[in-house]
């Protein structure tokens, strides 16, 4: 307007305020209240989870017990079994004790075994000369056999008339001494065999005796025991988030900030008429105004009002339709006269451009 610009200023800011801020949403108190919420819900779910169990086995209950420092809920899980159940029990761990001290004891023969090696010295002999005694045994059980077939072969030879040191004499000793061999060969040979099988025999038993404790212990070690029941688990509940107060704090300040800006688009709008006549004259006699309200002071100590020009007045254009906002011709007369003049019609207008 000319010399208004403090009219503007006056205006915007005696009459409207400074435009409409948004207040900014206690972001820090909204995040607190959210994490509180979580933790709300996390102490919850967590309750939620703990389901007391009653099984034909026993019971399973839980209850709270105390807090830890940050003040959550500690929880005690209790089990209880059956009477047969605890007898069970009772009975898996007096097997469990028993096969433990069997181990131990198994333990204590397989060390024992393993510092003493086998001991071969009493094991049967094997060998011509070692298994003399199994030929001694079946020469002394061949022994009259032997000594009766000589009888008859010296009987036999006194019968023919086969003299003593004849050749034929000679002959008939050499094939009764063969024979003899033979048996004296076939008693050595079954006696190294029968050595032999008493020798792998005993060998046999002494690896029996040695393995026998292991045997003993892995069995022990590897036997079924009775086994305790087994509650099912119950399912967990999904935790909750608690109210989620930042994104409240968030739409709330949107919607501050949606409001501010309408209010202040509603007051540009109604100050748009008078920011306008910067460089116009417009009718501001009082006679031709209706619907007058007062709104403020300018900085140029003007009141400014919002009004109506007069029916008959409307299509005038030095007025119009609508609603205006400006000042009464005969108060800025007062203090800038200049800016007053009468129209042809008698009535006095202001020239908002030399304000």
């Amino acid at each position: 307007m000319g010399g208004g610009g403090g009219l503007l200023g006056g205006v915007t800011n005696m009459l409207f305020g400074a435009p409409a801020q948004a207040a900014t949403p206690d972001y820090t108190g909204a995040a607190q209240q959210t994490a509180q919420g979580n933790l709300d819900a996390a102490r919850a779910a967590t309750a939620a989870n703990r389901v007391n169990q009653v099984t034909p086995y026993g019971q399973l209950n839980y209850t709270v017990s105390g807090a830890d420092p940050y003040g959550n809920p500690t929880w005690t899980a209790t089990q209880s079994l059956s009477p047969d159940q605890q007898e069970l029990y009772n009975y898996d761990v007096a097997t469990s004790k028993g096969l433990g001290q069997l181990q131990q004891k198994g333990l204590g023969y397989v060390s024992g075994m393993l510092d003493q090696p086998f001991d071969t010295s009493k094991l049967a002999k094997t060998g011509i000369d070692p298994s003399q005694s199994y030929q001694d045994a079946y020469m002394a059980r061949l022994a009259p056999q032997i000594n009766q077939s000589r009888e008859q072969l010296d009987q036999q030879l006194a019968n023919q008339g086969i003299k003593l040191g004849s050749e034929a004499y000679n002959r008939a000793k050499a094939l009764q001494a063969q024979k003899e061999n033979d048996i004296l060969l076939g008693a050595t040979t079954q006696g190294f065999g029968v050595g032999q099988q008493a020798r792998q025999q005993g060998f046999q038993e002494l690896a029996y005796q040695r393995n026998e404790p292991i045997n003993t212990l892995n069995a022990v070690r590897s036997g079924s025991q009775v086994t305790g029941p087994q509650f099912v688990n119950s399912s967990q509940q999904a935790t909750t988030a608690g109210a989620d107060y930042l994104g409240a704090a968030g739409l709330t300040g949107q919607a501050g900030i949606a409001n501010a800006n309408a209010e202040n688009a509603r007051t540009n709008a109604m100050m748009s008429g008078l920011f306008s006549l910067g460089g116009s004259a417009m009718k501001s006699d009082i006679r031709t105004k209706e619907n007058i309200v007062r709104i403020g002071i300018a900085e140029n100590g003007l009141p400014v009002y919002v009004y109506e020009y007069k029916q008959e007045f409307k299509d005038d254009p030095m007025a119009g339709h609508g609603k205006h906002i400006g000042h009464m011709a005969h108060e800025v007369e007062a203090i800038a006269p200049n800016a007053v003049f009468t129209t042809s019609d008698g009535y006095k207008a202001v020239d908002y451009g030399m304000l």
